[in-house]
This record gives structure tokens, C-alpha cells and sequence, in this order.
């Protein structure tokens, strides 16, 4: 079985992601009722299948990327600034193809509850997504593939992880920018854990950022035409980012820095 998972190590750990995302999801379904995905299954795919292929080294290599914090100051604006920019300027964009679309008041309360917010979503949801996605699958296909073609490969596995949340938490109007949106942050997010020396806690921040000031501040405001434009400006707008930043530094002479690849012995 080592050996069979080893060989195999990748579609090894996406299986046992999904299976551990998935659960709560197929249980609520048997019930007949409806339920979101469980983000901590890729962390503890991840966990596992790095545990069976390199041991505690490799568990502590592992580990050291989640509290890789040394990346330089300008990574730290970068996270923290681009998000709001880019939600921003879909908002703008929004409001110049629709003038007269009712906007909703931002509310002090949605403000002040922006720091629980993103703390949850930085503990919850990115802690559990990114050592997966970027911690461990994407070090993998890294091995073999270049960082825009591990991300074409990662893109879809990740889009489809979001199943359980379609029709729910996404209405149908919306799945599709959605999805591209996902293409575009896999995009950004390779670029951002190749240029920070493997760091997953930078991706981490990064999906915590995005989350919390699209989902918790920004979409709300929104409503009905309006804001089903603005899913769909926002999307291309991260895609068009993430194509762009991935293809300039894919072309540079210097390599792009990765984490340590994931051996299979």
C-alpha cells in the first residue's frame, strides 16, 4: 500500500481530500437535506500523505512552510492591498455599466466585524485549504510541470472541490464567474508561493484577504442585475491578473523559486 501511494501520490491525495471534504456534504444529501464542504480535508490529506511518503522530515519540512513569514515586506502589501484593489475596481466598473443599481449602506457593524471575519477564514478555511492546495499538490505537479500548467491541472480539481457549494452558497447565475474566479486564483496563488520561497502562509493570508473583503464587504452591497455584473467583472478582472503575473514570471531568466517537491523514495 506505501509503495501503491507513493507511485501515485497525487490522485492519492486528491481522493482523500475530497472524501474528507465531501462527508458532511453526502451524509446531508442522504438526509435530504444540504450542507457545505469540510475545508480542513485537504490539510489533513496533505498531513497524511506526506507523513506515508517522507516521514518527519518531511513532516517538518511540511510544516516550516506554514509559518514561512520572511518573505519581504512589499509580499505582505501585496496580499493585503490587491484584494481590496481589485474589489474595488470591480465595484467601479459595476456602477459605470449600471449607474442607477441600488447599493446598500456599509453598515459600521460589517466593519467592525471584518478582524473575526478574516481570523476565521485565516484559521478555518485557509489554514485548511492552502497546505493542501499549495502546500503540498502543487509542489508535486511543479516537479513535472511548469507553473502554468500545474496551475491549468490544479484549477479544475480545485474548482470542482467547491461542488457541495453550487446552487447553495453560489446561485446558479453566478457558478460560472465564480469558477473562473477560481482560475484566476490559482493563478495568483502559484505566483505568490514560487516568488515567497514555497511560504504557504502568504497564500493563506492571501484567501483569507480575498474572502473577507469580497464575501464580507464588498458583495453584499450588491444585489439582483447588479450583482451578477459585478461576479463577472471581478472574475476576469483576477483572471486577466492571474494570466498576466504567472506569464511574466514564467518568462524571466531567473527561475521562479518553489518549495521543496514532495519525493516519492
Amino acid at each position: 500500500m506505501k509503495a501503491f501511494l507513493k507511485r501515485h501520490s497525487l490522485v492519492s491525495f486528491f481522493i482523500l481530500a475530497f472524501a474528507l471534504s465531501w462527508y458532511p456534504w453526502i451524509l446531508a444529501l442522504l438526509r435530504g437535506r444540504t450542507s457545505g464542504p469540510n475545508p480542513l480535508g485537504p490539510l489533513v490529506a496533505a498531513i497524511v500523505g506526506t507523513a506515508i511518503l517522507l516521514g518527519r522530515p518531511g513532516l517538518r519540512e511540511f510544516f516550516s512552510r506554514l509559518g514561512r513569514w520572511r518573505v519581504g515586506v512589499k509580499w505582505y502589501a501585496i496580499i493585503f492591498s490587491l484584494p481590496i484593489l481589485v474589489c474595488l475596481l470591480a465595484a467601479a466598473l459595476t456602477l459605470s455599466f449600471l449607474p442607477h443599481a441600488p447599493i446598500s449602506a456599509l453598515s459600521i457593524e460589517k466593519i467592525r466585524e471584518l478582524p473575526e471575519r478574516f481570523l476565521f477564514i485565516l484559521l478555518f478555511i485557509g489554514l485548511g485549504e492552502e497546505p493542501g492546495w499549495r502546500g503540498f499538490a502543487l509542489p508535486q505537479l511543479q516537479k513535472r510541470f511548469s507553473p502554468m500548467v500545474a496551475s491549468l491541472i490544479l484549477a479544475p480539481v480545485w474548482a470542482l472541490w467547491h461542488l457541495p457549494l453550487m446552487g447553495n452558497e453560489f446561485p446558479a447565475p453566478i457558478i460560472l464567474p465564480f469558477l473562473i474566479s477560481v482560475f484566476g486564483a490559482t493563478f495568483m496563488l502559484t505566483w505568490l508561493f514560487n516568488e515567497t520561497n514555497g511560504s504557504v502562509l502568504l497564500p493563506m493570508l492571501f484567501h483569507a484577504t480575498v474572502n473577507t473583503v469580497g464575501a464580507g464587504l464588498i458583495f453584499p452591497l450588491f444585489a439582483g442585475t447588479s450583482v451578477i455584473l459585478l461576479w463577472w467583472i471581478y472574475a476576469l478582472i483576477w483572471l486577466g491578473a492571474g494570466l498576466a503575473v504567472l506569464s511574466f514570471t514564467a518568462n524571466k531568466t531567473t527561475p521562479l523559486v518553489s518549495a521543496p517537491a514532495i519525493r516519492a523514495t
